[in-house]
């Protein structure tokens, strides 16, 4: 088994939060500065992801009218600061209509993001509480890999007095599957959530399986209805998914008892 490292959780698997990788870094025509902008015209998504390396991405994406909107660039005096603890840093440009910083620090905790803009214009502020970091661990022994036909079986600590975590795999060789769990600190995925794909029958591949613990923070109502702040707790491990006897065009085929 492989835990995922912090660097490797973010870059596989944003598009679990609507993160699409932005590789162009100039202004084009479909961007608009944000002097041209009011207040009371910008989206924001505000996300906190901890990816349980000891530090927090603060990211936010901003656009005109709703999120699929317009991208902006912050121009002037417009800027956006992150605070942890007493600790407020700038945010810079890493694409097209979005800023980020990693912080130092994952504990629970509340994360401020603000708008700050020139004289003329209203400032705007997000905040949402980090939830509490845990730690994750795969109980299968998987040295040989981890057969379809049997349960995977993780756990957390610590867990929650209350609410639920997400869960998610993925992998080449199976469909992807994703739900809700208690935060209790177990989970056991049954064989129908590691299918097979039909292409893919009678082959191995790499899964990988992530749990998410998240809330959901304010954002000021001068932006935008809908713009939100999330904050995610976010941990991972990968494996060799193996297949189950008699596998074929991608059904499960559960074993004999007592063979």
């Amino acid at each position: 088994m492989r835990r995922l490292t912090g660097d490797s959780t973010l870059k596989n698997h944003e598009a679990l939060f609507g993160l699409c990788a932005l590789l162009s870094s100039g202004c084009t025509l479909e961007d608009v500065d944000s002097d041209a902008i009011r207040t009371q015209g910008m989206f924001a998504d505000i996300l906190a992801i901890a990816p349980g390396d000891g530090s927090t991405l603060v990211r936010v994406d901003l656009t005109v009218g709703g999120d699929s909107g317009t991208k902006i660039t912050l121009v002037g005096d417009d800027r956006l600061e992150a605070q942890v603890g007493d600790v407020s840093q700038a945010l810079g440009r890493s694409g097209r209509g979005r800023y980020e910083q990693r912080v130092s620090g994952d504990e629970a905790s509340d994360v401020t993001v603000r708008l700050l803009r020139g004289a003329g214009d209203d400032p705007a502020t997000g905040t949402a509480s980090l939830p509490e970091p845990f730690v994750m661990v795969l109980e299968n022994d998987d040295s040989q890999g981890i057969s379809r036909e049997v349960p995977v079986i993780v756990s957390w600590a610590p867990p929650a007095a209350t609410g639920s975590i997400r869960w998610s795999v993925e992998g080449s060789c199976i469909w992807s599957e994703s739900g809700e769990t208690p935060d209790d600190g177990s989970l056991t995925l049954d064989p129908e959530n590691l299918r097979v794909l039909g292409t893919r029958a009678g082959e191995e591949c790499e899964v990988e399986l992530l749990l998410q613990r998240t809330s959901s923070g304010d954002v000021d109502a001068v932006l935008i209805p809908g713009s939100r702040f999330l904050a995610v707790q976010i941990r991972g491990v990968r494996f060799v998914s193996t297949p189950a006897r008699g596998e074929s065009g991608g059904a499960y085929v559960a074993p004999v008892d007592g063979g």
